[in-house]
């Protein structure tokens, strides 16, 4: 969530915008952090903190709830003035039971409104992921947990959100006016650029009854761009805003804590909004071997650029609105696999343990020497540990984006615990592996899914969660209706990776099934 800044000459203005919660229920139906403990010691002030409730709904449904505390309080031992923001979403994935995605950022900035620490922490299921940046000098330093993602060097001033304090005090509000800004983005690790736009007052019913407001909108150009409209008041308070992507809005309104925090009746299944509806039924997906389709409702540039360049992915044909491609699953023998380990300067990013992929963590090692024994084939130890996988875990949708160590206790989750345990399982024991981010046939329908891949002497997809065999030779295979649109490694990058790979697509592709092979 981003906060508005307030500076030393306006500290009774309270200018609170709606989290970001387009971008944090679409990496975190994945799964993320919940409580954040300041270090910083709050001061003694004659300012009392400031605190404001606002109620979000998608799509007319409540869902939960953001509140934003500015309060006065120490940093490093300097006066500073401390935002804290929090937002808790429920909601469920294909009929599962609700769950909920607790969202947190909490910020300090200097007298003069200059960031000094943005710590952004999300949770879903056990799972708790921090984001953190700290301004040193001209340098922006972004971690996530305890590793270092990114180092930036700060040219120009930039701030915490758009400075509003700013501009109230040097223009006022003035129908027309535009403004543009860089403000700390801790999920793209970068400086984002950010336009204000004042477009006028008007008359606007908020919770029954009619207010006069000020209309100003915001464009975000971060991993998803991003548009936030709102309505506020001549201090800069808002009353509503609604936030736009590609694929979901969020509506936020002001209200008390109480209503607030009200529980709503409805839940807002967040999957049943992105999947995609087949034009035909295919009677047996596991078992599809060529599919040919049709894809359109984004530019054609954009479909142009998906990945076709793979040996399991061709593009056939570009037309006006559409382009047509095809897919093919692709057998591996055992014959042909290198020998373990497989411990390759070329796929040293797809051998490392990461914060989310711990292959060095010593159960994860344990268990998948034990899974792979003395077996030394790649082909073969991968496929031991992809039908280990497929036995072990139950599947659960309540579950969200789980680290390997924790899915390891657990035992359970979706497509997403399937392929990060797997992937850990099999660089702890030398096989390179890594993520691939897409879209499944199953049921009439075209869903977000994601499998892993192996390097065994080329790269292999083997989906665990959908173990299928090809009936003429027995080897495990990956069918065609697998559509791959990204893939990561599960480092620090995992956010941009997937982000980049499904959020100009989500809710806009369609598909026309032309036909299949089995």
């Amino acid at each position: 969530m981003k906060s508005r800044t307030c500076s030393e000459h306006r500290s009774s203005l309270i200018f609170h915008r709606q989290p970001r919660l387009s971008v944090r229920l679409l990496l975190a139906l994945c799964a993320l952090g919940m409580t954040v403990r300041s270090s910083q010691e709050p001061l003694a002030s004659k300012t009392p903190a400031r605190e404001i409730w606002m109620g979000v709904y998608i799509n007319g449904v409540k869902v939960g709830y953001s509140r934003t505390l500015e309060e006065a309080a120490l940093h490093r031992g300097s006066q500073a003035t401390r935002i804290y923001s929090e937002s808790q979403i429920r909601v469920s994935r294909l009929g599962s039971n609700p769950i909920e995605l607790v969202t947190i950022q909490e910020s300090w900035q200097d007298r003069k409104a200059r960031p000094l620490e943005m710590r952004l922490t999300t949770k879903m299921s056990a799972v708790e992921t921090v984001i953190s940046a700290v301004v040193e000098g001209d340098k922006v330093v972004f971690t996530l947990g305890d590793q270092t993602a990114k180092e930036l060097t700060a040219q120009d001033p930039f701030y915490l959100d758009i400075p509003v304090e700013k501009i109230l005090k040097e223009d006022g509000l003035r129908e027309g006016a535009s403004y543009a800004f860089k403000v700390l983005d801790p999920v793209a690790y970068a400086l984002s650029d950010c336009r204000f736009l004042i477009r006028g007052q008007e008359a606007v019913l908020i919770l029954g009854e009619k207010k006069s407001l000020w209309h100003v909108t915001t464009e975000l150009d971060s991993l998803i761009p991003m548009t936030v409209e709102e309505w506020i008041d001549a201090e800069g308070r808002v009353y509503k805003a609604v936030t736009q992507t590609g694929f979901m809005t969020t509506t936020a309104l002001l209200m008390s804590e109480e209503k607030a925090l009200e529980p709503s009746p409805q839940t807002f299944d967040i999957a049943f909004s992105m999947l995609i509806r087949s034009n035909r039924v295919i009677p047996d997906p596991r078992s599809v071997k060529r599919l040919r389709f049709r894809l359109s409702g984004l530019p054609v540039a954009k479909l142009r650029d998906l990945p076709w360049d793979n040996d399991r992915q061709r593009l056939l044909e570009i037309g006006e609105d559409y382009v047509v491609g095809e897919t093919a699953s692709r057998l591996f023998r055992e014959k042909d696999s290198l020998r373990l380990p497989l411990d390759r300067e070329e796929h040293a990013s797809s051998l490392a343990s990461t914060v989310y992929c711990q292959a060095d963590d010593p159960d994860i090692q344990e268990t998948a020497r034990r899974i792979v024994g003395e077996e030394r084939n790649a082909w073969r130890a991968a496929k031991k540990i992809a039908e280990w996988i497929s036995r072990e875990l139950t599947p659960n949708y309540d579950v969200g984006f789980a680290s390997a160590r924790e899915i390891l206790e657990n035992r359970e989750g979706d497509c997403s615990e399937h392929t990060v345990l797997f992937t850990a399982l099999c660089r702890a024991v030398g096989i390179p592996a890594r993520a691939l981010v897409g879209i499944m046939y199953g049921d009439g329908i075209f869903a977000y899914h994601m499998w892993p891949e192996v390097f065994v002497g080329r790269w292999v997809a083997l989906d665990p969660k959908w173990l299928a065999r090809d009936p003429e030779t027995g080897e495990y295979t990956t069918d065609a209706t697998h559509f791959i649109l990204g893939q990561s490694d599960l480092d620090t990058e995992i956010y941009q990776e997937m982000i980049t790979s499904i959020a100009e697509i989500i809710g806009k592709l369609k598909i026309e099934v032309l036909e299949w092979d089995t």
